[in-house]
């Protein structure tokens, strides 16, 4: 995805303030990535429950990393967008596993 330069550099701004503490920086980026982060979720954990799990963790992982996420290449939308969907991929796996270990103990 190919972000016009203003753009990619009004991400940027909201990154480093984010990642400096500004809880509206981080506001506005949640207002903006919350339904694309929670598509992503939703995709790949089978439950509601999972999903709205899945993006507290995000969120939280998100404004705790804020500053290592906006020092690496690419978009600042493009850096969330790609940890919410590693995030929602190891939380299904995880949710597999606890499946299949709950099977093999209930057997």
């Amino acid at each position: 995805m190919v972000t016009p330069l203003s753009e990619a550099s009004d991400q940027q701004k909201l990154m480093l303030s984010m990642a400096s503490g500004s809880q509206a920086a981080f506001g506005l980026i949640y207002d903006q990535l919350s339904v694309p982060t929670f598509a992503i979720c939703n995709h790949y954990l089978k439950s509601p429950a999972a999903a709205d799990e899945a993006m507290c963790g995000l969120w939280l992982y998100v404004w705790q990393n804020a500053a290592m996420l906006s020092g690496l290449d690419g978009s600042p939308w493009s850096i969330i967008i790609g940890t919410a969907e590693r995030h929602a991929k190891n939380d299904a796996q995880t949710e597999r596993l606890a499946r299949g270990t709950a099977t093999t103990l209930s057997r």
